[in-house]
């Protein structure tokens, strides 16, 4: 089971668009406990407060919003963060996802945001596009299967 925080703007691109690649990472992988989701009080309360910008509004319900900020908490192992953390980012909410990760031992950050992804890693925790993730995740089941597990 890889161990990942999911920055926030995979998870409204999940909840708005329900596209591939986010869409199979957790309709699939999730499902089947290939993944571990990691997140903070923080990044909930981020979600929730990029899910009230009035322009994504229009694709879902106040009730769904509240769902779905509970369904993330509730499917996600939740660490408390420090009051303060490390400025690593331009932008200071991409400091709590890497937070996040780093105390809750990730194996990976998965994230569609440019200042995230230039970064490569953070430390040994690599961080990765949403279909980077998939293909990691690919690979790893054709090891398991070449040695017949």
């Amino acid at each position: 089971m890889i161990r990942v925080v999911v920055d926030t703007n995979l998870l409204v691109s999940y909840l708005v668009a329900h596209r591939p690649p986010i869409s199979e990472l957790i309709d699939v992988h999730l499902a089947q406990n290939d993944l571990e989701l990691l997140t903070a009080p923080v990044l909930l309360e981020e979600l929730d407060r990029v899910l009230r910008y009035p322009k994504l509004r229009r694709y879902y319900t106040a009730e769904t919003r509240v769902r779905f900020v509970a369904l993330v908490a509730a499917l996600s192992e939740l660490f408390n963060l420090p009051d303060a953390v490390p400025r690593i980012c331009r932008d200071p909410d991409d400091d709590w996802v890497i937070a996040c990760a780093v105390i809750g031992k990730a194996d990976v950050i998965v994230s569609g945001d440019r200042d995230l992804l230039h970064l490569k890693r953070v430390g040994e925790i690599p961080i990765l596009s949403a279909r980077q993730l998939l293909l990691r995740l690919q690979g790893l089941k054709d090891d398991q299967a070449a040695q017949g597990k």
